[in-house]
């Protein structure tokens, strides 16, 4: 069953306040969109944010790094192992692009644009 995107990440305590907030909602979109994306991270999907934003890459890592790390401390990956079954997130801390690529197979994304 597929889960809508902000409630998960309003359960696993990222808010709106977080910029990556933004960011990690549009990097899913397009990693949905077409998965092949994840397979050059930084470029297809990183860059066009940072561009669409008026930012740099190494902010949009950045922000997307602080989404992961506030996943992790708020125990996110157990609640994402429960619920996906994802292994590779009960050893390690996650990528932010693993997250990304897990978030596009399970969750449903509203039809309204990233949030700012």
């Amino acid at each position: 069953m597929k889960r809508d995107i902000k409630t998960v990440l309003h359960a696993l305590g990222v808010s709106r306040s977080y910029q990556g907030y933004a960011y990690f909602i549009e990097a899913v979109r397009m990693a949905a969109e077409d998965p092949c994306r994840l397979t050059r991270v930084r470029e297809k999907i990183y860059l066009p944010i940072a561009s669409r934003n008026h930012t740099t890459i190494f902010n949009v890592e950045k922000n997307l790094r602080t989404v992961r790390d506030v996943i992790v401390r708020n125990n996110g990956q157990k609640i994402l192992v429960k619920w996906t079954g994802a292994s590779f997130l009960r050893n390690a801390t996650p990528y932010p692009r693993e997250l990304i690529e897990l978030f596009a197979e399970n969750c449903i994304l509203s039809e309204e644009g990233p949030e700012k």
